[in-house]
């Protein structure tokens, strides 16, 4: 299928909300070395194998620290795309068994910061992601690998933001064609602590009357894996030429209850808000399909 406004509009604004948490707040811990241990996983290939690292995810654009495309394997230096997939989104490294064969108790390292909150893009509901998601919070004195025993597509480590376009709508602007397209786009906020919390409520609910950037799809930094394309990327570099700017008309910050969130949940320590963004840009959505 063709890609499609909303399609760009989505993959640009979760590229500007992670860069937002990582340049402004600094959501993430300075680099450190990663041992990575292979598990089992669904997800890939059947010609790969998956190592993953305590933590994810790795921090991806070099705007402010520096971020490897390389790891070692029992001691040899091996870049990204050499045999093996970085993933950043999810903090492991793909070892292609073509290259390195089938063996799961290679001795693989990495220097890597990682993020103290996670963002990931959604298609779930947010009664969905908060009902049927298993979340981890890091211990002091275990990793999220060692008290789940392995990693699957329903667990996700916390704090984490989950970004879903709710819904859009498109009103006559001009003459000539031009509609003014609003969208809704919503924000799940899951925290293991009301500081957190707020940090990040207050620093979107203060990004309302700005813009960012319009990404074309192809231009995504990230390939198949979740692996930088063509490192090192910084998002100040990506938006630099892109003229096309969708604006944030409003946002709305809020938490839910203490009593509502008992109720749909086993744990207290979850803490839980949403960040509703009203977006607004100006476009011709006709031109594309005319014949």
């Amino acid at each position: 299928m063709k890609i499609g406004f909303d399609h760009e509009l989505l993959s640009s604004f979760y590229l500007w909300f992670d860069d937002r948490l990582n340049y402004f707040a600094e959501a993430y811990k300075d680099p450190i070395e990663h041992t990575f241990q292979q598990v089992d996983s669904i997800d890939i290939p059947s010609n790969y194998l998956a190592y993953y690292s305590p933590y994810r995810q790795f921090v991806w654009a070099s705007d402010k620290v520096s971020v490897p495309s390389q790891v070692t394997i029992d001691g040899n230096v091996v870049q990204d795309r050499n045999g093996i997939y970085i993933d950043y989104n999810q903090g492991r490294v793909l070892v292609d068994t073509g290259v390195f064969g089938n063996n799961k108790n290679l001795d693989i390292k990495g220097t890597f910061a990682y993020k103290t909150i996670n963002t990931y893009i959604t298609d779930e509901t947010e009664e969905a992601v908060i009902v049927n998601s298993d979340f981890i919070i890091s211990p002091l004195n275990q990793t999220y690998l060692q008290q789940n025993g392995g990693f699957n597509d329903k667990i996700y480590t916390i704090p984490a933001v989950f970004l879903t376009l709710a819904n859009s709508e498109n009103h006559p602007f001009a003459f000539g064609g031009l509609d003014r397209t609003e969208l809704n786009l919503r924000a799940v906020v899951v925290a293991d602590s009301n500081y957190t919390l707020d940090g990040v409520l207050s620093l979107f609910r203060d990004s309302a009357r700005t813009c960012f950037s319009l990404i074309n799809f192809e231009d995504f930094p990230f390939g198949e894996f979740s692996h930088i394309k063509n490192p090192p990327y910084k998002y100040s570099d990506l938006i630099a030429s892109s003229n096309k700017k969708p604006f944030i008309e409003n946002v709305r910050a809020s938490k839910l209850t203490d009593r509502s969130r008992e109720r749909i949940t086993s744990s207290k320590d979850y803490k839980i808000g949403f960040l509703d963004f009203e977006l607004s840009k100006v476009r011709n959505p006709r031109e594309s399909f005319s014949r």
